[in-house]
C-alpha cells in the first residue's frame, strides 16, 4: 500500500483484500452513494460478510456461479464482494434480456443462485425450468414469491440477515476467477469471459488513473452495474483509490449536471452516445466538471465540449477480455479521434493483417494483444475452449476490432471486424437478433446490420426474406421483436427483400447490405414506436408496410 491507501499496481490484488484494506484505512469514509443511500467502507465489508454467509447457507462454494439480474442497487455491491470473499464467481446479467437471450447466459454459466429484482422476476421465472443448475432465486425485497419446482424462491433476508463478522475461511488468491462478463456473439451465441481477481483490480487501477486526482475525489456514474465499464471505472475504480462513487439508477440528460453539483463530484463517465445527448441540450449554468472519461470522445467536438463543460477529456480503449490496453493520462494528452497510447507496462498491442503480419503505422488492421504479466487479461471463455483457442491465434489475443497507430504511437479505433453492432452504448449480437427473428412464422431468413445513426453509433436494420404470398405486417413484426429481445436490439429499420446477397460458399455478404441506401426503408421511430428500458410509445394503428 502507498501512503494514500491505494494498492501498488505492481502488486497482485484481490477484490476482497482490496475492500478489507480500504476499510482498515478509512472505515467511516463514504465509499458509495447509491440511490440516496450512503455506505461506508466498513458497512460494505460487514454487508458483504452477511451476504457471503447467506450464500454459503444456500450451498454456494468456491468456484460456484452467482448471477445478478437487477437494476443498480446496493445488492450489486454486496453480492459482488460476498462472492469475492468466498471465492465464488459473479455474473452480471443485462436487465433488458428475456427469453433465449436470458436463458442462454444463465444456462451457459451454470448459475446456482440468481439474485433478481422484483420487477424482473416474471422474466426470470419464464426460463427457470430450462436451467438445470439453478438451486435458488433470491428476490431483492422481503416479500414472498412462489417457487418453481425444486428451485426455491427466497426474500433478500436469506442473504442479508446473517452475522457481519468475517468468515472462517482463507481469502481467495489473486489468480482465482471472480467474474464472468458476457461478450456479444458474432458468429454464434454470446461468450462468457472469465476474469480473475487481479484482472479486475488492474482494470480498476488503470481506469481510475484517468480521473483520480486526490483523496477528496468523488466520481459520478449513471451507467448500469451489469456493464463492466460503469462498474470498473466508477465503482471499483473509486474503491481502489479509497474515494467515493456516486452511482445513480440510470442516465438522465435533464438531471445529469444537477446531480454532479448536488454531490460535489469532480469526475464522471460518458459512454457511447452520452456526450452527444448532453451536447444537444441547451447550455446550463450547472454544467462543468474537472475530468470526463469519454469512450469515445467525439473528435470534431472535443475542444468545444471541453470549453463548455470546463473539463479535461480522458479516454481509453479495451474490451471485456482485455481492458484498458490503451489510455490517456497526465503524460499522454488526448488527441482528437484517439484513445491514447498503449500501456507498455502490462500489454503488448500490435496491428496485424489477415495473415498475422504486423502492419506499419498509419495502416489499419486487426488489433491483437499479449499480456506482459500474468492474469492481466481474461483467463478464457468459460466452458468454451474452442472459442478461446480460436481467438488466441499465434499466441496473440485477436480482438476482432480494426485499428491503427500513428507515427507517435497514438491508437485510433477504426471499426469492428465482425458483424456486431453498438447502439446507445449497448453491444448487440446480430446473430442473436437474427435467431430471434427467424422464429417469426412469416420469416424465411433475416440479416441484421448496423447503419449510421445521428448519435454516431449504429442503428439496427434488418433485411427480411418472407414466406411467399404472406401479407407481412411490419408493426406486428416489431411487436414480435419487442417480446423476444432487449429493447435496444429491436430493429429500427426494416426492408423486405426477395433474397440476400451471398458469397460462393453461401455466406451472406453483409457489406453489400450495409452499403445500401436507407431511403425507402420502414423506420420504426418515424412510425412513432420509440423504445426504452422502462417504457415504449404505444404502437400506432397498423397501416405502414415495410418496403420491398
Amino acid at each position: 500500500m502507498d501512503t494514500t491507501g491505494a494498492w501498488s499496481a505492481s502488486l497482485p490484488c484481490t477484490l476482497a483484500g482490496m475492500l478489507r484494506e480500504k476499510a482498515e484505512h478509512f472505515p467511516d469514509k463514504v465509499a458509495i452513494t447509491m440511490l440516496g443511500e450512503h455506505l461506508t467502507y466498513q458497512q460494505i465489508v460487514e454487508g458483504s460478510h452477511s451476504y457471503a454467509r447467506g450464500l454459503r447457507d444456500l450451498g454456494v462454494d468456491r468456484g460456484d456461479v452467482i448471477a445478478v439480474f437487477a437494476e443498480n442497487s446496493v445488492h450489486h455491491v454486496y453480492v459482488e464482494f460476498a462472492a469475492a470473499r468466498i471465492g465464488a464467481i459473479e455474473v452480471m446479467i443485462n436487465t433488458a434480456y428475456r427469453g433465449e437471450f436470458l436463458r442462454h447466459q444463465l444456462a451457459d454459466c451454470g448459475a446456482s443462485v440468481v439474485v433478481v429484482e422484483r420487477s424482473l422476476l416474471d422474466k426470470l421465472m419464464s426460463v427457470v425450468p430450462l436451467l438445470p443448475s439453478l438451486k435458488a432465486v433470491v428476490v431483492t425485497d422481503d416479500a414472498s414469491a412462489e417457487s418453481v419446482g425444486s428451485v426455491a424462491t427466497l426474500p433478500i433476508g436469506a442473504l442479508r440477515d446473517h452475522s457481519s463478522g468475517d468468515l472462517d475461511m482463507r481469502y481467495p488468491a489473486w489468480s482465482d476467477p471472480c467474474a464472468i462478463v458476457y461478450t456479444s456473439g458474432t458468429t454464434g451465441p454470446s461468450k462468457g469471459a472469465l476474469l480473475s481477481n487481479n484482472y479486475l483490480c488492474l482494470f480498476a487501477e488503470l481506469e481510475s488513473s484517468l480521473w483520480y486526482r486526490g483523496p477528496d475525489d468523488a466520481f459520478y456514474s449513471t451507467g448500469p452495474l451489469y456493464h463492466l465499464g460503469a462498474k470498473g471505472i466508477g465503482l471499483l475504480g473509486a474503491m481502489y483509490r479509497g474515494v467515493r462513487c456516486v452511482q445513480d439508477e440510470r442516465f438522465s440528460g435533464s438531471n445529469f449536471w444537477r446531480r454532479i453539483r448536488e454531490e460535489n463530484c469532480n469526475a464522471t463517465l460518458m459512454l457511447g452516445s452520452v456526450p452527444m445527448l448532453l451536447w444537444s441540450q441547451p447550455p446550463s449554468d450547472l454544467e462543468g466538471v474537472d475530468t470526463v472519461v469519454g469512450i469515445p470522445v467525439p473528435a470534431d467536438l472535443q475542444v468545444q465540449m471541453q470549453d463548455r463543460w470546463k473539463c479535461k477529456f480522458e479516454s481509453a480503449y479495451g474490451l471485456s477480455e482485455a481492458a484498458p490496453v490503451v489510455h490517456t493520462g497526465p503524460d499522454v494528452p488526448l488527441r482528437p479521434g484517439s484513445a491514447g497510447k498503449v500501456d507498455h507496462r502490462y500489454f503488448d498491442v500490435r496491428i496485424f493483417d489477415d495473415d498475422d503480419n504486423e502492419v506499419p503505422a498509419g495502416t489499419a488492421g486487426e488489433v491483437v494483444i499479449r499480456p506482459k504479466r500474468p492474469h492481466s487479461i481474461f483467463e478464457n471463455y468459460f466452458n468454451n475452449p474452442g472459442a478461446t483457442l480460436e481467438r488466441m491465434g499465434n499466441c496473440w489475443f485477436h480482438t476482432g476490432d480494426i485499428g491503427r497507430f500513428d507515427d507517435d504511437g497514438y491508437f485510433y479505433f477504426v471499426d469492428r471486424k465482425k458483424d456486431y453492432l453498438r447502439r446507445r452504448g449497448e453491444n448487440i449480437s446480430s446473430f442473436e437478433v437474427e435467431l430471434a427473428i427467424s422464429s417469426h412464422p412469416d420469416v424465411i431468413e433475416a440479416a441484421v446490420v448496423g447503419v449510421s445513426s445521428e448519435l454516431g453509433e449504429d442503428e439496427v436494420k434488418v433485411f427480411v426474406v418472407t414466406q411467399n404470398g404472406v401479407d407481412f405486417q411490419v408493426q406486428e413484426f416489431i411487436s414480435f421483436c419487442i417480446d423476444r429481445m432487449p429493447y435496444f436490439a429491436v430493429p429500427r429499420y426494416v426492408e423486405l427483400v426477395d433474397d440476400l446477397p451471398r458469397t460462393p460458399t453461401g455466406k451472406v455478404e453483409k457489406h453489400k447490405l450495409r452499403s445500401k441506401s436507407n431511403d425507402g426503408s420502414w423506420d420504426r421511430e418515424a412510425a412513432g414506436i420509440v423504445l426504452s428500458g422502462k417504457r415504449r410509445a404505444p404502437l400506432p394503428a397498423p397501416a405502414d408496410r415495410a418496403p420491398r
